[in-house]
């Protein structure tokens, strides 16, 4: 940028903003690109690690952009070893649970987002809907998080996480469980 000024850097507790003088022509174009509407993608599942998804998702749209639109998606997979839990459910409650799920997220990131926010459903593949719902918004951004499987577990059903990031149509997130150091015992 060469009608930037000065950066000026402000610390609070964890984030850094970075802030910079403009010349005329860079305010110009900056107040075009404030316009667009930025599309954020959360992808959410059955896990725990779903509202921590959800929240950063909410936290990003809110921080990021002035005019952002955050949309979460999930995908009901029904397969063999999908929902061993569930075992003798009818596929069509086995939906309105997943639907209810949904559901939850959506009035989650209503209460942390004050922006547009909506929910899509799909079935099918999870990698293969998330990246055909982030292309169909025209996502800025994908959040997901992972399991960090190993082993067999890997090797069976693959990371939805690596296969969203290695095919999406803009940068992915990936967010991970917070581990806690390992402490030993005295």
């Amino acid at each position: 940028m060469s009608g930037c000024h000065y950066h000026e850097v402000v610390s609070s507790s964890q984030t850094l903003l970075y802030t910079m003088r403009m010349t005329g022509a860079d305010e110009a174009e900056a107040s075009l690109g404030e316009q667009e509407t930025a599309v954020v993608l959360a992808a959410v599942d059955t896990s725990a690690l779903a509202s921590r998804v959800v929240d950063l998702a909410a936290r990003m749209a809110r921080r990021t952009w002035t005019n952002a639109q955050l949309h979460l998606v999930h995908v009901f997979k029904v397969g063999r070893f999908d929902r061993p839990s569930s075992v003798g459910l009818r596929a069509e409650d086995l939906k309105a649970e997943a639907t209810s799920y949904l559901d939850f997220h959506v009035r989650m990131g209503r209460r942390q987002y004050p922006g547009f926010v909506a929910g899509h459903f799909a079935e099918g593949d999870p990698a293969s809907e998330v990246l055909k719902c982030a292309r169909a918004i025209s996502a800025d951004l994908v959040l997901i998080g992972t399991h960090d499987r190993v082993g067999l577990e890997k090797l069976l059903l693959g990371s939805v996480a690596a296969k969203v990031a290695r095919d999406a149509p803009c940068p992915v997130l990936i967010v991970r469980p917070k581990r806690r150091p390992y402490v030993k015992a005295s």
